[in-house]
């Protein structure tokens, strides 16, 4: 069996301007611009710049997308490659997890969406905790476009930046209830709760999926580097 049937990362490597490769960079970018977006979205909450938060979710909206149709591509391109089955599975793996990071801010967005459309109040204190959260889903989505990056290039690199966002997993976790505590003592008309509510849960899905993510980066490394021994 040849090398590059056997050593993913020397794979990466050889082959970086190939569709699959440039392709999992341009969808992780995608992905992160979806996160940006949100955070965006959240910021201008805060602000009471309401215009400006479904501006911001059009943009989400269309980036989410786009992040769409190139899993549709990598999912075509990993079928057909020069890779081991089981490489080309945990790669395919690797795009769904990330595509459904998008997913969620998609649904975080919409939720968003339905706040601005029903026009209900909701604390600024409250909007400040959701756009912390929000700001560290897009710190994870960084990390994880440069672990992406790194593939093929630099391990430690990809291992370095993948445990970057186990780190910012748990502090989203920890948000997550502070922020599920304030909904619950709020002051607020009972649509608005049960949307927030929602709202919480997609960012909280969101981040679970980086993390989803960032595990199988972990595990594209060390296993690469196991064969190679």
């Amino acid at each position: 069996m040849s090398e590059n049937k056997t050593n993913l990362l020397e794979w990466f490597g050889k082959r970086r301007e190939s569709v699959v490769t440039k392709g999992m960079r341009d969808h992780a970018q995608k992905v992160g611009d979806t996160l940006s977006e949100l955070n965006r979205a959240m910021n201008a909450m805060t602000l009471g710049e309401r215009d400006r938060a479904m501006e911001a979710i059009r943009r989400l909206l269309l980036s989410e997308k786009e992040a769409d149709n190139i899993e549709d591509m990598m999912t075509g391109e990993l079928s057909k490659g020069d890779l081991e089955i089981r490489q080309r599975e945990d790669l395919m793996h690797l795009v769904r997890r990330l595509d459904y990071v998008a997913d969620w801010a998609k649904e975080a967005g919409m939720n968003l969406q339905l706040i601005l459309e029903a026009n209900v109040e909701v604390p600024v204190s409250l909007w400040r905790k959701y756009l912390a959260m929000t700001q560290e889903l897009e710190r994870a989505g960084k990390e994880l476009k440069a672990s992406i990056d790194a593939l093929g290039v630099d391990a430690d690199e990809v291992l370095k930046h993948e445990r970057n966002v186990d780190v910012l997993e748990h502090i989203l976790d920890e948000m997550y209830f502070s922020t599920k505590k304030e909904i619950f003592f709020a002051q607020m008309d009972v649509r608005a709760i049960y949307i927030m509510r929602d709202l919480l849960h997609s960012i909280e899905n969101s981040a679970d999926k980086c993390k989803d993510a960032a595990d199988i980066l972990h595990i594209l490394v060390v296993s690469s580097e196991h064969r190679s021994r």
